[in-house]
């Protein structure tokens, strides 16, 4: 086992070498923000906000937080989120040719059914071209000169930057990268990376929603060894189930194990443990208002008691 000092100086290097020194610092105005993830219990968050009244919610200092594709959904012109962040790489990493034609992408010549992945993803960045109120979208540091970052013409939405280099090593030292925005707990979830930034843009508490996370209980192995995921979201998704496929260093298709799937869903757990630490250290509350859901690192209240609170 790699001990914490060496694993301290190792990230060191990471951060001299990935992370950007200085980034401009955003200071949210609100303190209260709820994250709204795309599982099947935002549905009922969701609802219950038209029920009471966005407009109330936010007269009472409360902000929404969007991830990955929800500017797709119909909820995202009624919510109209103040904050949006993207993590995966997926959603940056690909050529104007690409966003012209989705089967063009590489990943599509061994993994067919990436193109339905992609042209999702065009849909959700021609989406945000439509935003007609102030947005701020967080997106790392990594992909900020990429082509659809730069094409994004959109006066409404603020860029704010921040380096996604995982931390590993002492506590003291986790801290002080976490102090100086170099770095970050792993996110093997982008809900991870909402609830980090937005403890670093001065929320005081940060509320979870649709955060289901049942990954292990949707997935099957099929006769020939092949993973097959469903993913369940609180909205309608033609692309579904997913065959979990890699490419291999020969340039092949290749099946992901069920070690490795297992391996990346205790980096998500690990990854928000880290995160709950840290929010403890600094004094910020996260509270988990899903539904349900297997996130066992934060604190739980229900959708009753949230509404409670507010109304």
């Amino acid at each position: 086992m790699i001990s914490q000092t060496i694993q301290s100086m190792l990230t060191l290097a990471k951060v001299a070498i990935k992370s950007k020194w200085f980034l401009p610092k955003f200071k949210a105005q609100e303190k209260e923000v709820v994250v709204i993830a795309n599982g099947p219990s935002a549905r009922a968050f969701i609802d219950q906000c038209n029920q009471y009244g966005i407009q109330k919610m936010r007269n009472h200092g409360i902000e929404f937080f969007a991830v990955n594709k929800f500017s797709c959904q119909p909820e995202f012109f009624q919510l109209k989120p103040k904050y949006y962040l993207m993590l995966d790489m997926y959603f940056f990493e690909f050529t104007k040719e690409v966003f012209q034609d989705p089967s063009q992408h590489p990943i599509a010549q061994f993994k067919p059914d990436f193109e339905k992945t992609q042209r999702m993803i065009n849909d959700t960045w021609k989406e945000l071209q439509k935003v007609d109120w102030p947005m701020v979208f967080y997106v790392p540091q990594l992909y900020r000169n990429c082509y659809i970052v730069n094409n994004l013409n959109n006066p409404n939405i603020q860029f704010v930057t921040y380096n996604y280099t995982v931390v590993r090593g002492h506590e003291f030292f986790r801290n002080w990268i976490y102090s100086m925005r170099l770095g970050s707990p792993q996110c093997e979830n982008v809900v991870n990376s909402c609830i980090f930034n937005a403890m670093q843009s001065g929320f005081e508490r940060i509320f979870l929603t649709g955060v289901d996370h049942d990954f292990h209980i949707n997935i099957q192995v099929d006769t020939d060894n092949t993973i097959i995921r469903t993913e369940s979201h609180f909205y309608a998704d033609e692309n579904k189930k997913h065959p979990l496929l890699k490419q291999e260093a020969d340039g092949t298709t290749g099946k992901i194990r069920l070690h490795e799937l297992f391996h990346s869903l205790v980096k998500v757990h690990t990854g928000y443990d880290e995160t709950a630490r840290y929010a403890k250290k600094i004094k910020k509350q996260v509270i988990n208002i899903t539904e349900g859901g297997y996130v066992d690192a934060f604190t739980r209240k229900s959708l009753k008691e949230f509404f409670a609170s507010i109304f």
